[in-house]
C-alpha cells in the first residue's frame, strides 16, 4: 500500500499542474512516512516543504520523528551531517525567542528545506525561500483561509498534500476537500497488532467508567491507548 501510494505521491510531484492529494490511513499505516519521502523531493527540486499540525505536542512530535528517521540528512552544513543534506525547523508559539529567532531564519534563508510547525507557520513576519510542498496534518482542524494563508507565502501555487486518520469516502472528499485526488493506505506494516476503536458518549456515565478500567487493562499489560475528545471552536463545552 504504501509503495502505491508513493508512486500516485511521486507522479503528482511530476506533472505542471499543482498535487492536491488527500491521504488517509489508519493510526500506524505510514502517512508520516510518505510525506517525508515527498518532502525530500521536492527538497531535492530545489524547493522548501512545510508541515502544518494542529497542535503544539503533535508539531513537536512530528519534528521529532523526521529528525531521527533522516538522522545526519537533517544535519545538512553541520559538523558530521550529510553533505546535500539539509536542516528541519520547528516553529511553534510557545518557543522561546531564540530558539525562534534561529528557525524563522533558517526558514527565511532556505537553509531549513523541511519547516514544521502550528498555527505560527501562517503568521505574516513567518517567510519561506521558496515553497514548494505543504503538508497539513488532520485538515479538518485548519479552516480555508488558514491553509490558503500558508499557501499564498509561496511565489506560485504550492502542492498539496492533506493527511487524516479519518476514513472519508471519495464523494465527501470531493465536495468537502475541493475535488482532491484520494489516496487510501488499507494495510498495517507487517507485525502490527490489530488496533481497535471504540465511541463512548458522554451522556452514558457507566460507558465512561469502563472506558477507564479497560485502559487500565491494556496498560498494564504493556498496550497503549490514544483517547480522542473531539471539539468543534473553542467555545464548546
Amino acid at each position: 500500500g504504501q509503495q502505491t501510494v508513493l508512486g500516485e505521491l511521486r507522479s503528482d510531484l511530476a506533472r505542471d499542474v499543482p498535487m492536491h492529494r488527500l491521504l488517509q490511513g489508519e493510526v500506524g499505516s505510514g502517512k508520516t512516512v510518505l510525506a517525508l519521502l515527498a518532502m525530500l523531493a521536492t527538497v531535492d527540486g530545489g524547493a522548501q516543504a512545510a508541515l502544518l499540525a494542529p497542535t503544539e505536542v503533535l508539531a513537536a512530535q512530528h519534528h521529532r520523528a523526521i529528525t531521527t528517521m533522516l538522522g545526519p540528512i537533517a544535519e545538512g552544513g553541520m559538523l558530521g551531517g550529510m553533505e546535500g543534506g539539509t536542516r528541519v525547523a520547528l516553529l511553534t508559539g510557545s518557543q522561546s525567542a531564540a530558539d525562534r529567532r534561529a528557525n524563522l531564519l533558517a526558514a527565511a534563508s532556505g537553509e531549513a528545506g523541511i519547516v514544521v510547525g502550528t498555527h505560527a507557520l501562517i503568521q505574516e513576519h513567518v517567510q519561506l525561500a521558496e515553497l514548494g510542498l505543504v503538508v497539513v496534518d488532520e485538515q479538518h482542524r485548519f479552516g480555508v483561509e488558514q491553509r490558503d494563508a500558508l499557501r499564498a507565502k509561496a511565489d506560485r501555487a504550492p502542492h498539496v498534500l492533506v493527511m487524516t486518520a479519518t476514513p472519508i469516502p471519495r464523494t465527501v472528499a470531493m465536495t468537502v476537500y475541493g475535488d482532491m485526488a484520494t489516496s487510501t493506505l488499507r494495510e498495517l506494516p507487517a507485525g502490527r497488532q490489530p488496533i481497535t476503536t471504540h465511541v463512548v458518549t458522554a451522556d452514558k456515565p457507566a460507558w465512561i467508567e469502563r472506558t477507564w478500567v479497560r485502559v487500565a487493562e491494556e496498560v498494564r499489560g504493556g498496550g497503549q491507548v490514544y483517547v480522542v475528545c473531539p471539539r468543534i471552536g473553542e467555545e464548546d463545552d
